[in-house]
């Protein structure tokens, strides 16, 4: 532990250094011809004590359940870059590294550069992006190792370039995208894939509410670990709007339409028999000020799509159609200048409107939020929840989980260019599909950021 400890202390050192922190300062932004360079440097320390957010019952005693880390970082970013009268560039690129003193199996660097570009002509706009980036996806599992979550260390590259030209009412669009995915762990690494898509749709805007269209899509996917490719290219014609019904005040009301011929064919000849698949969409939404400081919110959103053959142009298969419905309310309340509460309740769906998802899910929440407690920057907060989960298709159990949060921070500019957080995050969450009781977690953090 102690050779952890040296090492750690050097790393820390070096850093402080690099930032400028430990020495005379001398940041600057950077000018490289005509780009503008924005560099900004942070290191954070921190404590997790649940750092695989494990029940009891999921915990392994052979992995520290908690654990101290520490985390340098770069990012850079440029200003829009003038290459033309017409055309701009912009870049950026970021570096973190996140080293747990015990969890060594914790240990990653993340990483990303972007790109991009546009060119606009009068009619015409050309442009592009690419990306290249490490990233860790944390998905929780049924599986467990050795926590509830795992993590999934990946390098993703993407690129895409595009085209678009219209006049009038004529609009035409195009583009290519290419993407590449490559996991680190052996579990992950069926899901190794490459993908190419080619786009191209024209589109009538003949009415102020709606267009009618028709597009082409070829996508060509390889799954690199085996090898196996398939190749699909969907046409399709359609119309498509939104009109709003404006006869009402209040509440805001939109219909949205699709009416689409889909044609989909992949490349050893199969094809899937064409279909007209008609959608309907009913947003409804407001806002109402009750009183000087209490204000209600509120949205519903139903929509019905036919989908697979029920439309069928050679079959007579029976119908489906896919319903969703979903509604949120919520009641905030200004406490004087610093202080605000809300209370909100959300469902998904209500069967009483056809809804034909497989789960009705039920929440209701409330936040609170305080700043300048105490004194200047700060702030403190909690929320909770209490979500019902409801299986519609059969007669398994439903599950209630309660979710609680605290958290307390304090921002402060030490300098011009250096700044200070400080955060403490308590989470409780219990579910009655765990017997062992609940899953807690304290996360303290502790960073100095520094712009260059």
């Amino acid at each position: 532990m102690r050779g952890r400890w040296v090492s750690f202390g050097g790393r820390l050192w070096l850093l402080l250094v690099c930032l400028g922190l430990a020495g005379p300062v001398r940041g600057q932004t950077l000018r490289l011809g005509n780009i503008d360079l924005f560099l900004t440097g942070r290191v954070e320390l921190g404590y997790e004590s649940n750092l695989d957010g494990a029940y009891p019952e999921e915990e392994d005693p052979v992995y520290e359940k908690g654990d101290f880390y520490w985390s340098p970082g770069l990012t850079l970013r440029s200003s829009p870059v003038a290459m033309r009268p017409t055309t701009t560039l912009n870049f950026g690129a970021a570096y973190e590294y996140l080293d747990y003193f015990q969890r060594s199996d914790e240990d990653t660097e993340t990483y990303e550069a972007t790109v991009n570009f546009q060119t606009v002509l009068p009619r015409i706009t050309l442009g592009g992006s690419g990306m290249a980036s490490r990233e860790i996806d944390a998905s929780q599992d049924s599986t467990y190792r050795p926590g509830g979550y795992k993590r999934d260390p990946m390098q993703t590259v993407e690129g895409n370039v595009f085209l678009n030209w219209n006049v009038g009412k004529l609009r035409v669009e195009t583009h290519a995208d290419y993407s590449s995915e490559r996991h680190d762990k052996e579990e992950y690494q069926p899901g190794d894939q490459d993908e190419t898509t080619l786009f191209g749709g024209i589109y009538w805007d003949v009415f102020s509410w709606g267009s009618l269209y028709y597009s082409w899509e070829n996508t060509v996917t390889e799954m690199t670990q085996t090898g196996e490719e398939t190749d699909e290219t969907t046409q399709n014609v359609g119309l498509s709007g939104a009109v709003p019904l404006s006869w009402l005040r209040h509440p805001k009301i939109t219909y949205s339409f699709g009416f689409e011929y889909e044609e989909v064919e992949t490349a050893d000849g199969e094809s899937q028999d064409p279909t007209w698949e008609p959608t309907h969409t009913i947003s409804v939404m407001d806002e109402l000020q009750l009183s000087k400081s209490v204000n209600l919110s509120f949205s519903a959103s139903w929509e019905d799509t036919w989908t697979g053959d029920e439309v069928s142009l050679s079959n007579n298969s029976e119908e489906d159609d896919e319903v969703t419905f979903e509604y949120n309310v919520e009641l905030s309340q200004q406490l004087g200048p610093r202080a605000q509460h809300a209370v909100s309740f959300t469902q998904e769906p209500r069967d009483t409107f056809g809804s034909t998802a497989d789960t009705e899910t039920t929440t209701y929440g409330y936040t609170f939020g305080i700043k300048d407690i105490l004194f200047y920057g700060l702030s403190a907060g909690f929320s909770a929840e209490y979500e019902l989960s409801t299986p519609l298709d059969g007669d398994e159990e439903t599950e209630k989980t309660t979710t609680m949060d605290v958290s307390l921070g304090h921002s402060r500019q030490l300098s011009r260019r250096l700044s200070r957080t400080l955060a403490y995050t308590y989470t409780w969450e219990n579910s009655n599909f765990h017997d062992d009781g609940a899953k807690e977690e304290h996360v303290v953090t502790y960073g100095l950021d520094y712009q260059f």
